[in-house]
């Protein structure tokens, strides 16, 4: 139906790129984990998942979101999308706490690694569950009911921000980011 709509699903997959090849990452925080995680790559994968997300995904959602709520009459769903935008601000703020804390560590800081596991385990988990319940509820609904209209509307007042890990121009900052995503990738094909 729309260009807007369909950057919506592809930023959800690229999310959801990044989300498991972080968990892999992660993991080898874990006792008997036989590598070192890399933790520039994980600070840069949630320094990503901090901008990007905040800059243009969850503005962009919560735009469509403005033009779709008036036409909503059922209350189930009415529910659904309340909660999904509860998330966003939820998403962003256990963002902050795990870049904050994962730079302790890079600044020689200790930090309890259960804890830290334990709330990034917390995160993924939201992220991942955030993803799914959009996918099911707000993307069927802003097909069905949003007019191109609507969609024009809200692409007129927001600037074109390219994806600046996915998208067609990646940036410098990301680079090394982009080939752990590759890479790691191409190991999980491997095995």
């Amino acid at each position: 139906m729309s260009i807007l709509i369909d950057r919506i699903i592809k930023d959800h997959e690229h999310l959801t790129r990044l989300l498991v090849c972080l968990d892999r990452e992660i993991s080898k925080y874990k006792e008997g984990a036989t590598r070192q995680p890399r933790l520039s790559v994980i600070i840069d994968a949630l320094d990503y998942l901090h901008n990007y997300p905040d800059s243009f995904h969850h503005p962009l959602e919560s735009r469509l979101l403005a033009k779709l709520r008036p036409r909503i009459t059922d209350a189930g769903l009415r529910q659904k999308l309340e909660a999904i935008e509860e998330q966003h601000v939820e998403i962003y703020q256990l963002t902050n706490n795990l870049i904050d804390r994962f730079q302790s560590i890079q600044n020689d800081q200790i930090v309890p690694v259960d804890k830290l596991l334990a709330d990034y385990q917390r995160y993924a988990e939201l992220q991942i569950n955030h993803i799914k319940m959009e996918n099911i509820f707000m993307i069927p609904a802003m097909k069905k009911l949003l007019t191109e209209e609507d969609v024009a509307a809200v692409k007129s007042a927001l600037n074109g921000n390219p994806d600046p890990l996915f998208g067609a121009h990646l940036w410098d900052a990301y680079e090394d980011l982009y080939q752990f995503v590759v890479g790691t990738e191409q190991e999980q094909v491997a095995v």
